[in-house]
Protein backbone atom coordinates (compact mmCIF):
# COMPACT_ATOMS: atom_id res chain seq x y z
CA UNK A 1 0.00 0.00 0.00
CA UNK A 2 1.85 3.20 -0.81
CA UNK A 3 -0.97 5.65 -0.03
CA UNK A 4 -2.09 5.75 3.54
CA UNK A 5 -4.74 7.93 4.36
CA UNK A 6 -6.26 8.58 8.35
CA UNK A 7 -9.55 7.73 8.40
CA UNK A 8 -11.69 10.46 9.70
CA UNK A 9 -14.83 8.24 10.15
CA UNK A 10 -15.97 4.88 9.36
CA UNK A 11 -19.73 3.32 8.91
CA UNK A 12 -21.03 -0.06 8.71
CA UNK A 13 -25.27 -0.43 7.80
CA UNK A 14 -26.92 -3.23 6.66
CA UNK A 15 -28.89 -3.13 3.40
CA UNK A 16 -29.70 -6.96 3.33
CA UNK A 17 -30.40 -9.54 5.91
CA UNK A 18 -31.01 -12.52 4.18
CA UNK A 19 -28.36 -12.64 2.42
CA UNK A 20 -26.27 -10.83 4.83
CA UNK A 21 -24.87 -7.21 2.97
CA UNK A 22 -24.03 -4.26 4.34
CA UNK A 23 -22.43 -1.12 3.05
CA UNK A 24 -19.11 -0.18 4.50
CA UNK A 25 -18.30 3.89 4.14
CA UNK A 26 -14.58 5.49 5.05
CA UNK A 27 -14.05 8.87 5.15
CA UNK A 28 -10.65 10.35 5.08
CA UNK A 29 -10.03 14.41 4.59
CA UNK A 30 -9.79 13.31 1.43
CA UNK A 31 -12.50 11.86 0.38
CA UNK A 32 -15.22 9.29 1.12
CA UNK A 33 -15.28 5.43 0.18
CA UNK A 34 -17.97 3.03 0.08
CA UNK A 35 -17.55 -0.95 -0.31
CA UNK A 36 -20.25 -3.40 -0.33
CA UNK A 37 -19.44 -6.12 2.31
CA UNK A 38 -20.77 -9.77 2.67
CA UNK A 39 -21.11 -11.90 5.52
CA UNK A 40 -17.48 -13.77 4.77
CA UNK A 41 -16.09 -10.86 4.31
CA UNK A 42 -17.21 -9.22 7.65
CA UNK A 43 -15.95 -12.18 9.72
CA UNK A 44 -12.43 -12.42 7.99
CA UNK A 45 -12.35 -8.32 9.15
CA UNK A 46 -13.30 -9.42 12.41
CA UNK A 47 -10.79 -12.08 12.39
CA UNK A 48 -8.45 -9.67 11.15
CA UNK A 49 -9.31 -6.83 13.72
CA UNK A 50 -9.36 -9.30 16.25
CA UNK A 51 -5.47 -10.39 15.61
CA UNK A 52 -4.29 -6.29 15.33
CA UNK A 53 -6.41 -5.86 18.70
CA UNK A 54 -4.41 -8.61 20.99
CA UNK A 55 -0.90 -8.21 19.04
CA UNK A 56 1.94 -8.11 21.72
CA UNK A 57 3.22 -4.34 21.30
CA UNK A 58 6.80 -4.48 19.83
CA UNK A 59 9.35 -3.63 22.29
CA UNK A 60 12.59 -1.69 21.31
CA UNK A 61 15.91 -3.32 21.16
CA UNK A 62 17.94 -2.69 23.72
CA UNK A 63 20.84 -0.66 23.00
CA UNK A 64 24.65 -2.00 23.54
CA UNK A 65 26.63 0.69 25.59
CA UNK A 66 30.61 -0.09 26.55
CA UNK A 67 30.29 -3.63 24.73
CA UNK A 68 27.99 -5.40 27.35
CA UNK A 69 24.14 -5.92 26.76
Amino acid sequence: MTDVHRIARLSISTQSANPLRGVVEIETSDTTMRFELNEDLAHNLCMDLERFLTQVPLRAPRLVRGGRS
